[in-house]
């Protein structure tokens, strides 16, 4: 009796078990770049699917294969139109639903409107709206990366994976700077000083920040619960009511808190590809890309499969952001 060997395109088929429907919700090239990488490494054909917009702008998505009881992974990176992006996400969420999918897995590694997860006066909290359209639309689970803010996944009624790129990040570091270990790690900004401090104590280095950037972009003038009366009389405000003026902020210069004299200012950026940089990399040489394609597809793979997810949050403690 003979073996014969599979063909090397059916062996990388036995990376996942059957039913598995991979699609690229958009055709921006970096979406579609993250998606052909992700199949390549599961071993699958990207799933045939048609978006595009009409002439009134409107998205309308057609599928053009069975998902009938298959467990279907929607990729979505966020393009500079982010609400376009959001409808393609929505709309083709939505019919695999009505296709009787099995399950509808959002795998989007930067989740639109993440900084909009506090209340900020007469605002709303968007994120949370977001997590319930994506819910209502059929979505079953999300996997997504480094959310700004962690708490955001108790929005979703739905499994939340928040993976992390930092990994990647800090390889990167270790073997492309020379002489990494007489660098400093620098945070652009106070905000960011406890993201600098995880990385800057994973590769035992120093850190600085950056003070003096603006960190809020809201302003009082436009609230009217800040607003002074309009007369300022006695017969007008009672005395007692007179309330302490807030002393207003003001920016200091911008200055570099810790020792970076002579040393390799790595300063932290998330720069993956995740999200079109295109044109960012053409204006500045010193943008490089990180491939987080390899976390993205286990992961895809452990969730088809039916399998632990706890591997891919190794050394993550409660406190890393």
């Amino acid at each position: 009796m003979f073996c014969v060997a599979p063909p090397e395109s059916e062996a990388k088929m036995n990376i996942t078990k059957g039913g598995l429907v991979l699609f690229s919700a958009n055709s921006n090239s970096s979406c579609m770049e993250l998606s052909k990488k992700i199949a390549e490494r599961l071993g699958v054909e990207m799933g045939k699917v048609q978006v595009y917009q009409e002439p009134d702008r409107e998205t309308r998505v057609q599928i053009q294969e069975s998902v009938r009881g298959k467990d279907v992974f929607i990729i979505q990176t966020v393009s500079k139109d982010v609400n376009t992006t959001i409808m393609e996400l929505l709309i083709m969420v939505y019919a695999c639903k009505t296709s009787c999918a099995k399950s509808i897995i959002g795998v989007i590694p930067y989740f639109p409107y993440s900084k909009q997860c506090k209340m900020r006066k007469r605002g709303s909290i968007v994120s949370k709206l977001l997590a319930s359209m994506m819910c209502k639309a059929g979505l079953t689970h999300l996997i997504t990366m480094d959310l700004h803010q962690k708490e955001i996944q108790g929005f979703f009624n739905i499994p939340v994976d928040n993976l992390r790129a930092s990994p990647f990040l800090l390889q990167y570091i270790q073997e492309e700077i020379p002489d990494y270990r007489n660098a400093v790690i620098v945070a652009k900004s106070p905000a960011s000083a406890k993201r600098a401090q995880s990385f800057a104590e994973r590769l035992r280095l120093g850190i600085a920040v950056i003070h003096g950037e603006a960190q809020d972009a809201e302003s009082d003038l436009v609230d009217g619960r800040h607003s002074p009366p309009m007369v300022r009389s006695a017969a007008a405000i009672h005395p007692s009511l007179e309330i302490p003026m807030l002393i207003p902020k003001e920016k200091p210069p911008i200055t570099v808190v810790g020792d970076v004299g002579g040393r390799t200012a790595v300063i932290v950026v998330v720069v993956t590809n995740t999200i079109p940089h295109e044109i960012q990399k053409l204006q500045c040489p010193k943008i490089k890309t990180v491939d987080i394609s390899m976390i993205l597809s286990e992961a895809i793979r452990r969730i088809h499969n039916g399998e632990s997810m706890s591997y891919l949050f190794r050394n993550i403690g409660l406190d890393d952001t």
